[in-house]
């Protein structure tokens, strides 16, 4: 299995900020099966709750997530309704790793998309598996969790994740001269 996890796009690359192209069964540019398999390999190796396929460098419209004890991929997103009632709970990504900000998401939504096999699903997300569609779909629409975010909150989180990196590094070191 290890041959399908690779070195996911950095935050700093531009790539993240490109749209993704719709995924077209009829003529798919990669293997459907595969990038499945891959997107969820690569979200349990970085030990994520939802992967999209941009964040491995392939620009589809395609994710992985968990939803309760299952995972599956997303295949050509849409939210077709976003619930009044909001959340307000930190978030991370991938791609940003040990970045965390409170983001205020929809605490439910209701969706369309297809699953591997090109079938289409209707869907309705609450809590965390509306969350994590969310923050994945920005990824379909070229945008990241940390675009609606005041520079002041977005500072602070990064102030605080070079703390955690000191604090970590600080801990790997064994005392020995």
């Amino acid at each position: 299995m290890s041959d399908l996890i690779c070195e996911l796009v950095k935050e700093t690359d531009p790539f993240l900020k490109e749209m993704p192209v719709g995924f077209d069964f009829e003529n798919p540019q990669v293997d459907p099966d595969k990038l499945s398999e891959q997107l969820i390999a690569n979200m349990i190796h970085y030990k994520g709750y939802g992967l999209s396929a941009n964040q491995m460098g392939i620009p589809v419209t395609v994710f992985a997530m968990i939803h309760g004890e299952h995972i599956f991929t997303v295949f050509n997103p849409n939210i077709l309704e976003w619930s009044p009632e909001t959340t307000y709970m930190r978030e991370g990504c991938l791609s940003f790793p040990n970045l965390w900000i409170a983001i205020e998401r929809a605490k439910g939504i209701a969706t369309k998309f297809q699953l591997a096999n090109g079938e289409e699903q209707s869907g309705n997300f609450i809590d965390l598996s509306a969350r994590i569609f969310q923050h994945e779909h920005e990824h379909m629409e070229g945008a990241l969790f940390i675009d609606n975010v005041s520079g002041f909150k977005l500072r602070s989180a990064q102030r605080k994740r070079r703390k955690l990196r000191r604090k970590k590094k600080n801990e790997e070191y064994d005392g020995i001269y």
